[in-house]
């Protein structure tokens, strides 16, 4: 056992003060089965900053992938699950296509505490399973991004672009990338609120391109072949992911179009090909921050194991995404672009028991604090 000296810092009245704390933290074992494939950009990202996390916290992390096979993330939870003597102290699952539902169920006649990241239980599912803790008291909740209010803020900023008027509404087409995954439809949701709140804006087309690139660019080259002979003139894309933004910007310049002047395209991932999109100018925004629920996930996990009670948030947590533009692609750039998550410190992140009022702060704002501190 290790005891590990903290810093947390909070406003009364306008003034800074900090507490000074001290925690017993044992080294943790969590497995985390990564929905996605090693070398797909999204998911090494999110692999990336949890173990950068896991280092600064004392946790020996393993991480399994999935490879975008719901049967595999199936008998990979089986596989964790049924260890005899190295079972994990927390299992991290992605409910991807709402597929950890019997991991949680098998997680429960285990008593492992398992946690939910990026996609949480909706629908029916979330009538199944009920609230974290209740039906299944080891199920301690889940961690998700504001996907909703990413995919507004993605379909504002381009219609605005576009100078959408009532009486000269903008043409729009939006790619999404699946129908099922939680975060997805959340995040198109998001968009359609924006869409259907003014009559600044047409939506021709809400597709489906599985995440990736090469869906998106034939999808778009379909739509603009019938928008050629519609007479409709593309003003704005809204893409769920930066690959899908990627794909359809080389669909725009095959038209003879110029991405970023004749169509305004909106990403989602903070993935390096999108930041330099936005940098060229190609592209208005990519929004997310999403990634960083892996190592956000690890803050939390530690916490709880040191004392937090999740239950002050009914077992969930959510934390807002960001908009890297224009304004602010440079700094990020300059702090973030060598993707070296080891430079932030993430036990500044922490919270104290008995400090679950204050909540996280999960934001961009802070995770350059972060470093800053870090590096004095």
């Amino acid at each position: 056992m290790k005891l590990r000296h903290f810093l947390s810092y909070f406003f009364v009245g306008g003034l800074i003060f900090s507490l000074s704390f001290s925690v017993c933290a044992e080294a943790l074992k969590i497995s985390f089965i990564n929905p996605g494939k090693q070398g797909e950009r999204f998911w090494d990202m999110v692999t990336a900053t949890m173990q950068a996390a896991a280092r600064d916290l004392d946790i020996e992390l393993t991480v399994l992938y999935a490879e975008r096979n719901r049967i595999r993330m199936q008998q990979l939870g089986d596989s964790v699950l049924s260890e005899t003597d190295n079972l994990p102290d927390y299992l991290v699952v992605v409910n991807e296509e709402q597929s950890a539902e019997n991991i949680v169920r098998l997680a429960e006649e285990k008593a492992i505490p398992v946690f939910l990241l990026l996609n949480d239980f909706t629908g029916q599912q979330a009538v199944r399973m009920g609230e974290p803790g209740q039906k299944y008291k080891h199920w301690l909740g889940s961690l998700t991004p504001d996907n909703y209010t990413a995919g507004f803020r993605m379909a504002e900023r381009i219609i605005q672009a576009a100078g959408g008027k009532p009486e000269q509404p903008v043409h729009m087409l939006a790619i999404a990338g699946d129908k099922v995954t939680p975060a997805s439809i959340l995040r198109n949701e998001g968009m359609l609120k924006r869409v259907n709140e003014a009559d600044d804006v047409l939506l021709d087309r809400l597709l489906y391109a599985n995440w990736n690139a090469r869906d998106a660019e034939v999808m778009t080259e379909r739509y603009l072949q019938w928008a050629s002979r519609n007479n409709v003139r593309l003003q704005a894309l809204w893409a769920a992911n930066d690959p899908i933004a990627e794909g359809a910007i080389q669909a725009i310049r095959k038209q003879g179009l110029k991405p970023g002047e004749d169509v305004f395209v909106a990403g989602l991932n903070w993935s390096p090909e999108g930041l330099a999109m936005v940098e060229r100018g190609e592209m208005l925004l990519t929004d997310g921050g999403h990634f960083m629920a892996g190592a956000w996930s690890m803050v939390i996990l530690r916490d709880h194991a040191d004392g937090v009670d999740l239950s002050a948030w009914n077992g969930r947590i959510r934390f807002p995404m960001s908009a890297i533009d224009q304004n602010n692609v440079d700094q990020f750039q300059a702090v973030f672009g060598d993707q070296n998550w080891d430079k932030v410190d993430f036990s500044y992140f922490r919270l104290s028991p008995g400090g679950e009022s204050r909540g996280y702060l999960f934001d961009l704002k802070a995770l350059f604090r972060s470093v800053s501190d870090k590096n004095g």
